[in-house]
């Protein structure tokens, strides 16, 4: 009969040889370990660290010159630290890291101000006793020395954790590169926010995403935006080094940080208002035009309402019409020309300038608004700007008018039934397009009505380019083929 054991209390409890044994497998990467001893040595005060390679023994040395190891023991305690609460609490120093240098080598050496030992790491790992020797006349340096280390790009990965580190890390004698670190590029060139200290991408460079980022945590990368994927890109965006008593990178690699997702977002809102404030004192500081050469920046950053008061308008969102328009610019060509001068807000105002708008859809609304504002020598606006903008009370929104074509001295009528398209054919001396008080006439060029608009190609006298066939249609098979 099974004995009743319902009442006796029960208890958590840990193997702690299987514990430590199953932690190998929860290390993502096999060079994890070469942050973590960064990271030792940047947290015991060391002005550098170095990683020093023998390939014929396949041997790792790593030295550095911080304020030493006072008990070995503790290093070989798993979950605790040694290091003072206040970094603990700063850093979320958990004692776990040294775990994953015992885990990548057949047998490591150490030497500190609070001894030395060489032994093999399967006798650490079946928690055997580990004699400990004094060092009588300690030089300053402490010295780690893997021996069998475990196959991995070792020297792409330090170049790699050493781009945003805060101190000087060597590899074979040669110091790595640090683009990305604060005092290699300058405190000056980061701003403070909410999530830490920001570099701001170059605001002039249209080819850049203002919104990407590379992100560092205690001086090691936790997150790489899309662009930084790319090949062998040495693409510099936007480099954020977080504030460490914020964010909290996972455990045991520490290579991504906890709630990446939510935390990526918080990062992103803190660049946009760098960004924003960055634009903000630029604004004040330089000329309308010269700010208006960040108009690419302002739009992809849904800044445009910092424009609102500018008293000309970007080149971007302004064109004349230089020929008849054409269904597909593509195909035939743009038939608009970006504006030689700014148009500045006193032009508009005193009416020197006409801005209008053209919604229509060649092939559906036809051609008539735009041949109305081309001869009138209007300007066309993209009217991407904030509804606050100056601008907004002079457009004339031409599509929301009724326009109209009356044709003068008709000659002849035919149909025209072709594989790609059917209209009316008007021959006439010429053509009076109308909307409201506004009107020209026109004898050199045709014009395509719509195919909502009576579907009528009107062919005036001295009609010679044929610019029409291009308004009725794209002539393109259902493969996009011409």
């Amino acid at each position: 009969m099974r004995k009743n054991t319902m009442n006796a209390p029960l208890q958590l409890k840990v193997n702690p040889e299987n514990l430590v044994h199953s932690l190998k497998w929860s290390f993502t990467n096999r060079t994890t370990y070469l942050g973590e001893l960064m990271q030792n040595a940047r947290r015991a005060g060391a002005s550098y660290v170095a990683f020093d390679y023998c390939a014929d023994t396949n041997t790792l040395t790593v030295t550095d010159d911080g304020c030493g190891i006072d008990s070995l023991e503790t290093l070989l305690t798993v979950a605790e630290s040694g290091w003072d609460v206040e970094l603990i609490a700063k850093e979320h120093a958990f004692g776990v890291g040294f775990l994953s240098a015992l885990f990548a080598c057949r047998h490591l050496e150490l030497s500190s101000k609070g001894g030395c030992f060489s032994v093999d790491t399967d006798h650490i790992l079946g928690f055997q006793p580990v004699e400990v020797l004094p060092v009588t006349d300690w030089n300053g340096l402490t010295e780690i020395r893997l021996v069998d280390i475990a196959n991995g790009p070792l020297e792409n990965t330090l170049a790699d954790l050493a781009t945003g580190f805060p101190i000087p890390v060597h590899f074979n004698g040669v110091s790595l590169p640090r683009p990305n670190a604060i005092d290699s590029i300058g405190a000056a060139e980061f701003v403070a926010s909410p999530v830490g200290a920001i570099r701001l991408i170059n605001l002039l460079d249209s080819y850049r995403h203002y919104r990407d980022c590379l992100v560092y945590l205690q001086g090691l990368p936790v997150y790489r935006g899309y662009y930084y994927h790319i090949g062998d890109t040495t693409y510099l965006g936007n480099i954020v080094h977080l504030d460490s008593a914020q964010f909290m990178a996972r455990l045991p690699d520490r290579d991504k940080l906890v709630d990446e997702a939510d935390m990526i977002k918080l990062i992103r809102e803190a660049i946009a208002a760098a960004v924003e404030s960055r634009l903000m004192a630029l604004k004040t500081a330089l000329s309308a035009d010269d700010f208006l050469t960040y108009f690419p920046v302002l739009r992809e950053c849904g800044l445009i309402r910092l424009l609102n008061d500018v008293d000309r308008l970007p080149k971007e969102l302004v064109s004349r019409i230089q020929r008849p328009p054409v269904c597909d610019t593509d195909l035939f060509g743009d038939f608009l020309e970006t504006v030689d001068q700014p148009i500045t807000q006193s032009a508009v105002k005193s009416g020197q300038v006409q801005l209008v708008t053209i919604d229509d859809y060649l092939t559906a609304d036809g051609a008539l608004r735009y041949l109305l504002a081309w001869k009138k020598g209007w300007v066309l606006v993209d009217n991407r700007f904030d509804a606050g903008h100056w601008v907004q009370p002079y457009l004339r929104h031409l599509s929301q008018e009724e326009v109209q074509c009356e044709i003068l001295e008709e000659s002849h009528r035919a149909q025209f039934q072709g594989i790609w398209v059917w209209v009316t054919a008007v021959f006439c001396q010429r053509y009076r397009i109308q909307m409201g008080a506004d009107s020209v006439e026109i004898e050199e060029h045709g014009t395509y009505t719509g195919n909502e608009q009576d579907d009528i190609v009107v062919i005036p006298c001295h009609e010679t380019r044929g610019d029409v066939l291009e308004q009725v249609s794209r002539f393109c098979e259902n493969d996009d083929d011409y």
